[in-house]
């Protein structure tokens, strides 16, 4: 596919779109060599500048990854969540296509202590004695993909722990048949770096650089009712916010500690 240069499009735009879709149809396999700059810019008659911006972008993005002295590959496309739409891992890689499973590591109760609370100050929010906890790996063919820990008040948790969780998303369970509705969420996103617990589970290197999110979700009474606190790993996760431009439009903020937003 050629470029357009009569078009207000600018190249390195064109180019980066032009190689992402090859990449996603399978022209460059995944651990494939990508081509040298020099060739794309013979192929489509263009500057090392423009060819170089693309290549960067594509980089960013998690498509590419350069190493140096030995060339530039395809990487594994990271899954993309769009933020927003209240939904779980399960709903949203099925809505994108994939078949996800789980490694369920734990189902029990937790007693909401001082002790408890001074490692998960979140279940703060809660006003229960105890909570039932849910621990698992989240997978894209047999591929670990997240650290989850989702907190739910006993009553429900102990019934969602009676189904399929390797097979099943738990979003999926509660709707079809817990008939139990979360109509919306606060959710905060960071990063940090995985821990021995979390790299063995994530097959990564302690140190490996990990998304986090934390989301506190809430029903139709507006009552909290589930506590998820995630890790991703960055190389193969990632959020994209969409923006719109409106005077009621009110930014918020976060403060870490003080809980303020």
């Amino acid at each position: 596919m050629s470029l357009n240069k009569d078009t207000h499009i600018p190249l390195h735009y064109q180019l980066t779109s032009t190689l992402r879709e090859g990449i996603k149809v399978g022209k460059w396999g995944v651990g494939e060599l990508f081509p040298t700059d020099k060739d794309l810019m013979e192929k489509y008659k263009i500057s090392s500048t423009t060819v170089r911006r693309a290549v960067a972008e594509l980089v960013q993005e998690g498509w590419l990854d350069r190493k140096p002295g030995k060339g530039t590959f395809v990487k594994k496309a990271p899954i993309e969540e769009t933020l927003g739409e209240l939904t779980g891992f399960f709903d949203e890689m099925i809505i994108h296509g994939y078949n996800p499973s789980a490694e369920v590591l734990n189902v029990s109760e937790v007693k909401v202590s001082e002790k408890e609370l001074e490692k998960v100050p979140q279940l703060s929010i809660f006003n229960y004695q105890s909570m039932f906890l849910i621990e698992k790996i989240q997978k894209l063919n047999n591929e670990p993909i997240a650290y989850v820990r989702s907190f739910w008040p006993y009553e429900y948790g102990v019934r969602i722990a009676e189904f399929d969780l390797m097979k099943r998303g738990i979003y999926e369970i509660i709707n079809k048949e817990l008939d139990l509705r979360l109509i919306r969420a606060e959710q905060f996103v960071g990063a940090d770096i995985a821990r021995k617990k979390v790299a063995q589970h994530l097959n990564v290197k302690v140190g490996f650089p990990v998304l986090t999110m934390e989301r506190i979700a809430f029903n139709e009474q507006n009552r909290p009712i589930e506590l998820s606190i995630n890790e991703y790993r960055a190389d193969r996760y990632k959020y994209k916010v969409l923006l719109e431009k409106s005077d009621q439009n009110v930014a918020g903020y976060y403060l870490a500690g003080d809980h303020e937003y």
